[in-house]
């Protein structure tokens, strides 16, 4: 053994960089076996990515730096000298090989989620075969636990050197003194503290840089966004034909909202529409001569979530860009109790047109009403959820609605 060798320090680049990956790598492992694998862990799998591609990215970076600047000599020679060697060397191998697997996961999934390097760069998928995404699977996993393995070969290593050995070979890596030393041991603890620990919230996606920035990347389940309602700007065309008596036309004020609600076995997920209209003439004394027309930009569609909102409106779910509204219109009301309401109408959606009801109530009086009501919609009815993603989740749609409207005489 050198144990003049052992006093030689690395470059404070090289220091940097080894224990940012270090301290990247035990929140990374840490975070992946926590993580829940069903919809739940939807923003915590967002982080893991950047988290993963920021580790591949440190990697290469101390790789060049090593490739480039000598690193000082080895210690031990013999077996030991190799065990490190040999150790080191597979440390490399899975730093690069388990975000690249992980990428390949990713790129190979039959929904592919879009990924957003901490919530802020797109990260382009790899051009690779769906074919191999069972194969990347395994190997992610499997490089998994070489990396925990390798971890704490790594770690004991070190500890023999500090205290088995004493020839100090930690200072070569560490901060200068024992209380850096320390220092770092317990952000080590902390790190895994925290990935071992997290649950999907606001406030842990917040800090992730994922989602929304309020709410968190996860939507909330006890409270429905507000946004408001596109007022109406023209009335629908009165038929040709005339009728006895025409109902009143009401236009729809600012600050409604249409919300809807999923679940996905013990989540709930909701969300809202932040751009939508309605044409409405109806008469609460003579609903049946009701004609109800409301029309809804599909890719105005959130759940508080970027990357999920883009999953919402894409082609296995709203199909936002193929047919960019959604429309429901009735001609049918009846009168169901005081002030309460129920319209069959027409709903149509990704270009399919079924029956579709709701019930309301109505508050107020005369020409200024504040409405509230729901329908249940079966979104396999519609073909809304077609992918992996969508297999944990509920048959049916729960839509919810309020706004204020002020009427007119015809």
């Amino acid at each position: 053994m050198d144990s003049a060798a052992a006093q030689q320090r690395y470059s404070t680049v090289a220091i940097l960089l080894h224990w940012a990956i270090a301290l990247a790598l035990a929140f990374q492992l840490a975070l992946g076996f926590a993580m829940p694998k069903n919809e739940s862990g939807f923003a915590l799998y967002q982080l893991h990515k950047s988290v993963g591609i920021t580790i591949l990215l440190l990697t290469l970076a101390r790789l060049a730096w090593r490739l480039t600047h000598r690193p000082p000599p080895a210690v031990e020679r013999g077996f030991n000298g190799f065990l490190a060697k040999a150790v080191h060397v597979l440390l490399y191998v899975f730093m690069i090989g388990a975000p690249l697997t992980g990428w390949a996961v990713v790129s190979t999934s039959r929904i592919q989620v879009p990924t957003m390097f901490w919530g802020a760069i797109p990260w382009p998928h790899l051009p690779l075969s769906h074919a191999v995404h069972e194969i990347a699977e395994e190997g992610h996993e499997l490089l998994a636990w070489i990396g925990i393995a390798l971890f704490l070969l790594h770690v004991a290593g070190a500890l023999r050197h500090q205290f088995l050995v004493k020839d100090g070979l930690l200072k070569r890596m560490g901060p200068r003194g024992s209380a850096g030393l320390a220092g770092l041991l317990a952000a080590l603890v902390v790190v895994v503290y925290f990935g071992t620990g997290m649950k999907i919230s606001s406030d842990v996606v917040a800090a992730g840089g994922y989602g929304p920035k309020a709410p968190a990347a996860v939507p909330s389940p006890t409270a429905t966004p507000t946004v408001e309602a596109t007022p109406v700007a023209e009335e629908i065309e009165v038929a040709e034909e005339e009728e006895p008596a025409s109902p009143l036309t009401w236009a729809i004020q600012r600050g409604g909202r249409l919300g809807f609600t999923v679940t996905s076995g013990s989540d709930t997920y909701k969300g809202s529409f932040s751009d939508w209209s309605g044409a409405i003439k109806f008469d609460p004394e003579n609903p049946g001569s009701a004609d109800i027309r409301m029309s809804i930009n599909l890719a105005s569609a959130s759940i508080g979530d970027e990357t999920m909102d883009g999953m919402l409106v894409g082609a296995d779910f709203l199909a936002a860009s193929a047919n960019p509204t959604a429309t429901w219109r009735s001609s049918s009301v009846t009168q169901t109790g005081p002030n309460r309401f129920r319209a069959d109408g027409t709903l149509s959606l990704k270009g399919v047109s079924k029956p579709q009801s709701l019930t309301f109530r109505l508050s107020g009086e005369g020409l200024r009403r504040h409405v509230e009501g729901s329908a249940s919609i079966d979104r396999n009815a519609f073909s809304v959820g077609t992918g992996e993603t969508a297999a944990g989740l509920g048959g049916s749609v729960a839509l919810n609605f309020a706004f204020d409207a002020t009427g007119r005489e015809p």
